[in-house]
């Protein structure tokens, strides 16, 4: 297959590139940055910014596509990795409406609204989803980001109403994660001597593995699986104290795990989420009870959290270990375990 890629140098966009180009298909990537180290070599690389009104754009990208369909080269399938306003979705939907069989858009289940106990599900109406109090924004801020996604959707939905792909993922991991929340929990257990975590109960954690999602992308392409689908795992109803043990375990650690309370925690400004990822408040607990049996059921495959866990740790080690842009720093960590000791 004949797939263009809008994104595709940075993690779940990456892995889908290695994995396509393994398997056989013809990879066509649009992207920024005019380096993309470690990509495969058959990639073909247009350089240049999707949004021409962008300040910072660094070249006309979609009139590198333009270029290329005006020749009578025609995409089987479109992967958009980086929309994130509906205005420029529009306009690549505009111009890849006649040139492409499938228009696989990649969203977030910050679609929909947190609480403490609702399962969100695909079949959520959009006026069920988040919604913007002013639709013209286009600042992407926590309070915008999941609005912003409902309305790009509705944008692919209008343009491919029956060939849209919409993955909906959780939070995701793996190797090459520039978000460091994951990361955060594998370099605090692998090097330092204690960890204070949450006393149970601590509430639930989900993820999806970057590799993991990018396979179910690439079987949705090739099969024709259309449709809307939240992406997660690794399995249902993991706790946050299961998801630390059982990295405790796979990455053989030392570290001792010292328990306390909520209120030890408020009384000394750790924030879940800020200061430990991955924690939340079970004020949006939600967010971790997204049900994604449909995903799974159209051939969504989940590796072991332990595999993650183990691999993660192997690729931040790899890299050098550099400063992790998530989570409390070590030494304001050390100090509170010496402070609860």
């Amino acid at each position: 297959m004949n797939i263009l890629v809008l994104g595709g140098t940075q993690f779940s966009g990456r892995s889908f590139v290695e994995q396509a180009v393994h398997a056989g298909h013809q990879i066509t990537i649009l992207h920024r940055s005019p380096e993309a180290p470690g990509l495969p070599d058959a990639v073909r690389h247009l350089v240049g910014d999707r949004d021409p009104k962008d300040p910072n754009n660094k070249g006309d990208g979609l009139g590198a596509i333009k270029a290329l369909l005006d020749s009578g080269e025609r995409f089987d399938a479109v992967v958009d990795m980086c929309g994130y306003t509906p205005r420029v979705v529009r306009e690549s939907c505009e111009l890849l409406k006649n040139h492409t069989k499938l228009y696989l858009f990649v969203s977030t289940i910050s679609v929909y609204p947190t609480s403490p106990d609702a399962e969100p599900n695909e079949e959520w109406s959009w006026e069920q989803l988040n919604q913007l109090d002013d639709p013209d924004v286009e600042e992407i801020t926590g309070e915008t980001y999941g609005g912003l996604k409902v309305l790009c959707e509705q944008v692919v939905h209008k343009y491919f109403p029956n060939n849209h792909i919409i993955p909906r993922p959780s939070i995701i991991a793996g190797p090459n994660d520039p978000t460091d929340r994951v990361t955060w929990w594998t370099r605090a257990l692998a090097t330092q001597d204690a960890v204070i975590i949450p006393e149970p109960p601590a509430g639930l954690a989900q993820f999806v593995d970057s590799r993991d999602l990018a396979a179910f992308f690439l079987k949705c392409i090739t099969e024709n699986i259309t449709g809307t689908y939240n992406c997660a795992g690794p399995q249902p109803g993991l706790t946050l104290h299961q998801f630390i043990n059982r990295t405790h375990a796979a990455l053989d650690s030392n570290a001792k795990l010292l328990e306390a309370s909520a209120s030890w925690f408020e009384e000394h400004d750790i924030k879940p989420y800020r200061d430990i990822p991955t924690w939340i408040n079970d004020e949006v607990m939600s967010m971790y009870r997204t049900d994604y049996s449909k995903a799974v059921a159209a051939g969504l495959e989940n590796r072991p959290l332990e595999d993650t866990m183990r691999d993660v740790r192997a690729w931040d080690v790899q890299r050098g270990e550099p400063e992790l842009k998530a989570g409390m720093k070590f030494d304001r960590l050390q100090e509170l375990v010496a402070s609860h000791a």
